[in-house]
């Protein structure tokens, strides 16, 4: 399973990128022979109620089914990303009838 990870107007230090690809690999370790590539876009988004939030794109690519692409806003980085996860989670469990 790859890693793909690009944040907007931030720098991506080598600490950060193992940081998320053991969290990524903790979140999805079910369904690491599932997934051939994940990949985490995160931008800034302007909401009206909060001002600045964050919102993670998260892609799934898995072998012999369609791709995987959710949305997900946090106040931060992490939540957004968890948030992301965790739907991913319940999308990957009705796939693949895996009970989690």
């Amino acid at each position: 399973m790859k890693l793909k990870l690009s944040i907007k107007d931030k720098t991506v230090t080598a600490a950060m990128k193992v940081q998320l690809s053991k969290l990524v690999m903790k979140q999805l370790q079910k369904y690491a022979l599932n997934i051939r590539a994940v990949e985490l876009h995160i931008d800034d988004v302007v909401s009206r109620q909060n001002g600045l939030i964050k919102q993670c794109r998260l892609n799934l690519q898995l072998p012999g089914l369609p791709s995987i692409v959710l949305k997900a806003k946090g106040n931060n980085m992490l939540q957004a990303i968890k948030r992301a996860l965790h739907n991913g989670q319940k999308i990957l469990a009705q796939k693949y009838a895996i009970a989690h």
